[in-house]
């Protein structure tokens, strides 16, 4: 197959709302040292896409226009770059993107070789880009983070959205015991994806568990994160990710908090990836739009209460 030169793409060109993206024609990436071309069959809609655009993380790091946004996806490797191992032309592989480049709402996206693995031919690849931000977020504090066991009991801010549904299915499957808030409308899907209790946060006061947990998973970040600390037992922990500004130091001196650090791995991709063909956790896609209406698919994810992903579909084939 010979290869395009140019591609539809979704650019911003600037910081600010839907007025500075267009879907247009861009030049086709060429991937570099370590760099895999992928085509994109399907990419993920995750809130630091719109936080981006907004420039609400312009001090984290710069980003030069236009900028092609989108950070997880799964597709087929179109060109390998030099020194690239374990992947050939053909696969069908999942990752993410750097957030400091070009990303995956295009037909094309360069992602590093150790930010991708191969898909399971038991996912679609909607179901693989879904899991790649929201999978990494759940799995690293989770697992790696706070080491949460068998008869540890977890609270988990958030649980039906795009990290809390995957959050639950992942502490279900480590045999913790589950707290998980959400409004009222998912208190089911909730209890359905492992809680043993699910918490409508629009109702019910966080301070009537206050002690009992051993683990606090923060997707939340601002006053949720700081209202959270009464939940902790003494030597718990809370880790958090950086969804919100997370205060520098912890309210108890009894309690550890850690700022988890998302960082894509071959490694850890693949066991999020075989633990969703094997059933053990389940992606949670419940919506998937075409590519070229990312604009709603974005106006959604900035209005909050999102339940499970919403995916972009590149292509059908």
């Amino acid at each position: 197959m010979t290869m395009p030169t140019t591609m539809r793409a979704w650019r911003m060109h600037d910081y600010g709302g839907e007025e500075v993206m267009h879907f247009e024609e861009a030049p086709v990436p060429a991937p570099g040292h370590g760099e895999v071309l992928v085509r994109v069959h399907a990419a993920s809609i995750n809130p630091v896409d719109w936080k981006i655009r907004e420039g609400m993380l312009r001090g984290s790091f710069a980003v030069a226009f236009p900028r092609v946004p989108g950070r997880d996806c799964a597709g087929t490797v179109a060109a390998l770059g030099a020194g690239v191992e374990g992947l050939a032309l053909g696969d069908a592989v999942a990752g993410l993107s750097s957030p400091t480049g070009d990303g995956c709402h295009a037909e094309y996206a360069v992602i590093a070789a150790q930010a991708l693995a191969i898909k399971p031919k038991a996912l679609g690849f909607p179901e693989a880009a879904s899991l790649g931000v929201s999978g990494l977020s759940a799995f690293i504090p989770l697992v790696e983070d706070a080491a949460l066991a068998k008869g540890m009991r977890v609270l988990i801010h958030a649980g039906a959205g795009g990290v809390g549904s995957l959050a639950v299915q992942i502490a279900k499957h480590l045999d913790a015991e589950i707290l998980a808030t959400c409004g009222t409308s998912n208190m089911d899907y909730v209890r359905g994806l492992g809680a043993r209790q699910a918490i409508d946060y629009t109702r019910e006061r966080l301070d009537a568990f206050s002690g009992q947990c051993d683990v606090v998973l923060d997707t939340l970040g601002g006053d949720a994160h700081l209202r959270s600390f009464i939940l902790l037992k003494p030597g718990g922990v809370m880790v958090c990710l950086a969804a919100a500004p997370i205060p520098d130091q912890a309210p108890r001196p009894d309690v550890r908090v850690i700022r988890s650090q998302i960082r894509p791995t071959r490694a850890r991709l693949e066991r999020i990836l075989e633990w969703a063909a094997s059933g053990v956790i389940r992606p949670q896609v419940t919506r998937i739009l075409p590519v070229a209406e990312a604009l709603s698919a974005y106006a959604s994810s900035k209005g909050g209460h999102v339940r499970g992903k919403i995916v972009l579909l590149v292509r059908g084939d």
